[in-house]
């Protein structure tokens, strides 16, 4: 096997197949049927994640977040430059944004 066909493997390990999506969102439905929504905006709360398993035992979750990461280019390359990350990463990178940089050492006039 090549390099490549290493790279094509290891970029559908990282995809969430249809029958994960399915099982993910019949959690939730059940979840919430059991008075258990999924907390997405509002005031702060504090709280305690008691997890166990139908056997009663105990297990640990993780929260999982979308690191970020900021890439200077050169002039007139952000389309570019945005056009190959998508193609490397794909099914890798949740989302890819061009952002104007804010030079916050100059004295701002009003």
């Amino acid at each position: 096997m090549n390099g490549t066909d290493n790279r094509r493997r290891d970029r559908r390990d990282t995809r969430i197949s249809k029958k994960q999506k399915l099982i993910l969102n019949a959690e939730e439905q059940l979840e919430s049927k059991l008075g258990f929504d999924a907390f997405t905006e509002g005031e702060k709360r504090l709280g305690w994640l008691l997890t166990f398993a139908s056997d009663g035992s105990t297990f640990k979750a993780k929260y999982k977040f979308r690191p970020y990461f900021y890439a200077a280019t050169k002039d007139n390359m952000e389309m570019d430059v945005e056009a190959y990350l998508r193609r490397r990463y794909e099914g890798q990178v949740a989302d890819i944004a061009i952002v104007e940089k804010e030079d916050l050492d100059l004295v701002k006039q009003i």
